[in-house]
């Protein structure tokens, strides 16, 4: 049976093989600034850190205040996906503590990937998202971390099998 964290965004994730770090003491203690992914999950040989939205302005709107609300989102996602990174290696290397699940099994050797799932979202409109972010993580962790970033909705979430209907 699938481990679930349930009504995330909106959205029921399959989340087997996962560290929920939003939930963790870890990240809860750690004070203000610092965002969270919803969680991390360990699949094959991938570190996804995933996180879901119900909703994310059209990139393809000209109007200057989605332009700015459309920024603003991409912000807030880039840091909550290199916050999750750095926490995450903080605490494989023992800076930070955290108690994962008994079922949470990190590979050996993994590829990093930026998972974002939004709920109410045209498919078309998540490549403009994924280039956006791409563009805009800094240089020094696509360098080193080599990241994968994926943009998906909620139809093309349930097909890959990351959510449930």
């Amino acid at each position: 049976m699938d481990k679930i964290i349930p009504n995330q965004s909106g959205m029921d994730f399959i989340a087997n093989n996962s560290f929920h770090i939003e939930e963790a003491d870890v990240y809860k203690n750690i004070g203000e600034g610092i965002r969270s992914v919803e969680f991390i999950r360990a699949k094959n040989d991938m570190l996804l850190f995933v996180e879901a939205k119900t909703s994310f302005p059209n990139p393809n709107n000209p109007d200057t205040d989605n332009k700015a609300r459309f920024q603003k989102e991409i912000d807030e996602i880039r840091e909550k996906f290199i916050h999750s990174l750095n926490l995450f290696s903080s605490i494989e290397l023992g800076v930070s503590e955290a108690d994962y699940s008994s079922d949470f099994l990190k590979p050996k050797k993994v590829s990093i990937v930026f998972l974002l799932v939004i709920k109410n979202h045209e498919f078309k409109w998540c490549s403009p998202i994924k280039k956006k972010l791409d563009a805009e993580l800094p240089h020094y962790l696509k360098t080193i971390w080599k990241p994968t970033i994926y943009v998906v909705n909620q139809q093309k979430a349930r097909e890959q099998g990351f959510i449930v209907s």
